[in-house]
Parts: C-alpha cells; sequence; structure tokens
C-alpha cells in the first residue's frame, strides 16, 4: 500500500489516472468483502457484489464532497447495496445446481503439533456463533459485524448507518445481548 491519503489517492483518480482506485481497491477490499460476506453468507456472491460495489464507488466517486470519511461514504455505498442486493435476491427464486452435500473446498494440511481436541472444539463454537450472529435480525447483525468485527467507532457507524449517534449505541448492546443469551442457550457461554 501507498503512504498517500485517500483523498490525495482520489484526487488522483479525479484527475484522470484510473489505475489509482487500484489502491483504493487494495485498502478496503478485504473490510468490504467481509461485511458483504456477513450479508450474504455465500463467497463467489460476497466475490462478485464487493466488485460490483467498487465500480460503483468508482463511477460514482466524483460525487463524493469529502464532507465524510472516504471509507464511511464507501461503507455506506455498501451497506445500501447489500440491502437493495438482498431485497432482489429475495424476489428471485433459486435453484441450487449443487449437491446438497457439496460443500465449498477448503484444504487444511494436518499439524500434529497441534492438540486435535481442542482444535475441534475453537472450530465447532467459532461455527456456532457465526451461526448465532446469522439468525440475529439484520439490524443488530449488521451493526456487530462494523463494530466488532470491523473495529469500526461509534461516530463512524453512525455515519454509514445514517443513524444518531444513541441508536447505535442501543443497537450494539441489545445485538450483544442476544447473541449472548444465543450462546448460553447453546452451551458456550455459562
Amino acid at each position: 500500500m501507498s503512504d498517500y491519503s485517500d483523498d490525495a489517492v482520489i484526487a488522483r483518480v479525479l484527475a484522470g489516472d484510473a489505475d489509482a482506485f487500484e489502491e483504493i481497491i487494495k485498502r478496503y477490499n478485504d473490510k468490504l468483502f467481509r461485511y458483504v460476506y456477513s450479508k450474504v453468507n455465500n463467497y463467489d456472491e460476497a466475490a462478485d457484489v464487493t466488485q460490483d460495489i467498487f465500480v460503483m464507488a468508482y463511477e460514482s466517486l466524483a460525487s463524493f464532497r469529502g464532507e465524510s470519511k472516504f471509507y464511511t461514504w464507501l461503507f455506506s455505498i455498501t451497506i445500501n447495496y447489500c440491502k437493495n442486493h438482498q431485497k432482489k435476491s429475495r424476489r428471485q427464486a433459486s435453484v441450487s445446481i449443487n449437491r446438497p452435500d457439496d460443500t465449498e473446498f477448503e484444504m487444511q494440511i494436518h499439524d500434529e503439533r497441534v492438540d486435535i481436541e481442542a482444535g475441534v472444539i475453537d472450530r465447532d463454537s467459532l461455527r456456532i456463533v457465526k451461526e448465532e450472529l446469522f439468525k440475529l435480525p439484520d439490524d443488530y447483525r449488521e451493526i456487530l459485524v462494523l463494530r466488532d468485527i470491523e473495529g469500526y467507532s461509534y461516530n463512524d457507524i453512525s455515519s454509514m448507518l445514517s443513524i444518531n449517534l444513541a441508536n447505535v449505541k442501543v443497537r450494539i448492546h441489545r445485538g450483544r445481548e442476544m447473541l449472548k443469551k444465543r450462546l448460553s442457550e447453546r452451551g458456550l457461554l455459562s
């Protein structure tokens, strides 16, 4: 990554250096992808949606007025795109072309130094946390992903979601309480 600020990179793009947008993609691809994946829960679909969001951001870059941080503006686009994508997905009937037992291929190299039982417990615990997070209502899941996984500040989340700071705090608190209750019911917390 370069030492240029987002504003400097954006100025280069707007001045005609289209290749400079690659820097924006490098900086934010992982964060956007993780957020999108938390919404669609499908790797390939998340990759496609993330790419679409970057194309949309590139095409809309001239409308960025600098009144907020760039990544706040970018995440606002991401959040809105995901909401529209989910609405569109609900309206379309889908048929899986995979067999029910097909799973995403993942190659794991066995490390005999690892305590196998602890690894199984950790993976199972992570799977349960992920399952329960995805069962939360959208508003709470979205805000927990932004705060607890992506690490955004309350103020940034407030800007991204266009809600006041008090609502951000309330949703985070309620979302964490819901998740905590669900994890307790599953025996993960005592």
